[in-house]
């Protein structure tokens, strides 16, 4: 990661605030004399502006990239136009030696957060960790519906390698539809990265008091940028070479997307060997005969940093100021950088050799420390690919007191993954801790609240119309009494609520008379209706009736309101008969006799409670007995 100094952009500015100068620049600053005539942005890129040019009602995202001596934020949201608007950008250099997990580091990372981000409520903060020890590999399945696709991915997945669900955890991304020997496939990206490494960074984060809403990995940062359309001119096909302090990587992108990534187990701190070797070389030799003390790694750092023009000049006291030139030192860290653009070139190969001959159109280099635009220049040469340093910010910016200060080549350059983080989405950037998995279930959530959501309208609706129904009803009631109301003096007679009530006492003592003869008669009316259903065939022996309480006399009625004790009696009856006939067609005739019963008002749920065959004075006949409960008696 990029050597930065102490004070930021954000203190700079402040200090130039303070100092109350009238110049346009901080007092001792380099910015403006030299500057080239500033170019209009080009349409697609990213804009820059302060925060209180920004509506605050839209969400805030923010990139955090905490590499090893360095912590950098970037804030984002997105314009009317749909393009990222950069809110502001902060670095701060920290010691490699403070662990990420202890409670110092968390403290620090808290005050960070909380200068540099409004609440937890209005920003969404995404972060990025080391690639190392995260496998990301392309696979093709078949096409499969959506229902499928999750089971069709993580059995590829577990027959492609075996794979701890306990301590990794596995997500994916369909980058498309391809034909391979005639049948159509869905290419699919699958990662796999180690849960404990998750956990422990979304616990830092939680501890200080910010939760995290995503975390990814530099080349899904990259992948935003590249996305987003952040680049103008961008190629189809492009590469992006990361040159670490031990490791460096390859990535390749097609349209936007990580079609291919791969690492190499060489990096920065072999190029710092190679210009001790060189120092240490140089100083048994010198010209004049003497000798001069061995330098240590330290001192080789500052040689290899002296190339970016970024970079303070070597005190004249150092042992090599005055010795080595800038072609000297390259000269120097040439042997380990040709190793690297063969790794690079073998893999450009195997891309072009897998991809049916598509070669790749741009490679942006990067380092994590001493940007030196003749490395970028070097790479492009081998290779003969366009070539340039990856700096997706350098865009031009206006001076004011409220926006923000141009930064130099190798910061921009640092702040290119917190950058990408601050463009996340998750549509489309690979998150680790909102898995395919996590998808599915919100996915379900989502439809319920769907389902939810239109049962209530559907409820809604119905419940509107019974109401306008209603309304309706009352409507032409109210009309039904005016026309009433109207009409009643045409009838002669007054009406009064005394004239109603006796009206209504009259109508219930008719009622309780009538019901008096319907009671004394109920027997009569049970053996008249049996008489006239029961076929000749068919003899009754003894009808059994239960009436209830019918015979007893009416009780005098309760006042109103009251309730009878014990409900309404249950009133029934059973018969007792024989069918006479043959023998075959004794039951069917019974059976149509119960049919028969059944059809009638007063007869309900009849049951067969015997039937037998007997022989009495030579006839065949069958024995029966009914029982029904007798109904509007």
């Amino acid at each position: 990661m990029a050597q930065l100094n102490d004070i930021t952009s954000t203190e700079k500015l402040l200090d130039f605030i303070r100092t109350k100068s009238g110049s346009s620049f901080p007092e001792g600053s380099n910015a403006g004399k030299d500057d080239p005539p500033r170019r209009p942005i080009a349409k697609g890129i990213a804009k820059i502006i302060s925060l209180k040019k920004v509506p605050t009602l839209k969400a805030i995202t923010v990139g955090i990239h905490i590499g090893r001596d360095y912590l950098g934020m970037v804030k984002a949201t997105r314009g009317r136009d749909g393009l990222p608007v950069v809110l502001g950008q902060k670095q701060r250099t920290i010691s490699s030696s403070l662990s990420r997990n202890s409670k110092e580091f968390v403290n620090l990372l808290a005050a960070e957060l909380n200068d540099f981000c409004d609440t937890p409520q209005k920003c969404r903060l995404w972060a990025v960790i080391p690639a190392v020890g995260i496998d990301i590999h392309h696979i093709r399945i078949p096409k499969v519906g959506k229902k499928q696709l999750d089971s069709a991915v993580y059995w590829s997945v577990k027959k492609e390698g075996a794979f701890d669900e306990k301590e990794n955890i596995l997500d994916y991304e369909v980058l498309g539809e391809v034909v391979e020997q005639g049948i159509t496939k869905l290419a699919v990206m699958y990662y796999v990265a180690p849960r404990r490494v998750i956990e422990e960074t979304k616990k830092t984060f939680s501890d200080a008091g910010w939760p995290l809403t995503g975390l990814s990995i530099p080349p899904f940062a990259l992948q935003n940028i590249f996305r987003s359309g952040w680049l103008a001119g961008n190629q189809e096909k492009v590469a992006s070479l990361f040159i670490g302090n031990d490791f460096s990587r390859i990535d390749i992108f097609a349209q936007g997307k990580l079609v291919m990534t791969r690492g190499i187990k060489a990096g920065i701190n072999s190029m710092l060997e190679c210009v001790l070797e060189g120092l240490n070389d140089k100083a048994r030799t010198l010209d004049n005969g003497e000798t001069r003390a061995q330098v240590d790694m330290e001192q080789a750092k500052k040689v290899f940093l002296s190339l970016n023009p970024d970079f303070s000049a070597l005190p004249e006291n150092h042992a090599a100021a005055n010795e080595f030139k800038e072609d000297e030192i390259w000269e120097m860290i040439l042997p380990a950088f040709e190793r690297l653009v063969r790794q690079a070139e073998r893999t450009f190969e195997h891309f072009t050799s897998t991809m049916g001959n598509e070669k790749i159109g741009k490679i942006y280099v990067s380092m994590a420390m001493n940007a030196y635009p003749r490395i970028a220049k070097y790479v492009g040469e081998q290779l003969n690919i366009e070539s340039a340093l990856f700096d997706p910010m350098n865009l031009q910016i206006s001076f004011s007191s409220e926006g923000l200060f141009p930064l130099s080549d190798h910061e921009r350059i640092a702040l290119a993954p917190a950058y990408g983080m601050a463009l996340s989405d998750m549509a489309h950037t690979p998150n680790f801790i909102f898995t395919y998995k996590d998808k599915e279930e919100a996915s379900v959530v989502k439809r319920i609240n769907i389902v939810i959501i239109l049962a209530f309208l559907v409820v809604l609706s119905l419940c509107t119309g019974i109401f306008a129904y209603q309304r309706q009803t009352i409507a032409q009631k109210r009309k039904l009494v005016v026309r009433l109301e109207k009409e009643m003096p045409a009838s002669g007679v007054p009406l009064s609520r005394e004239l109603i009530l006796n009206t209504l006492a009259n109508v219930k003592q008719d009622m309780a008379s009538g019901k008096i003869y319907s009671q004394r008669y109920q027997g009569l009316a049970i053996i008249s209706e049996l008489s006239n259903l029961t076929p000749r065939d068919i003899n009754l022996i003894e009808v059994k009736t239960n009436l209830g309480n019918s015979q007893q006399m009416p009780q005098p009625a309760k006042p109103e309101g009251t309730k009878t004790q014990g409900g309404e009696a249950r009133k029934d009856t059973e018969i007792e008969g024989y069918v006479i006939g043959r023998k075959k067609e004794l039951r069917n005739t019974l059976a149509a006799y119960v049919i028969k019963l059944d059809t009638s008002p007063l007869f309900q749920q009849i049951k067969i409670l015997k039937s037998n065959e007997e022989i009495n004075g030579g006839l065949e006949m069958l024995h029966f007995n009914l029982a029904m409960r007798l109904e509007g008696l």
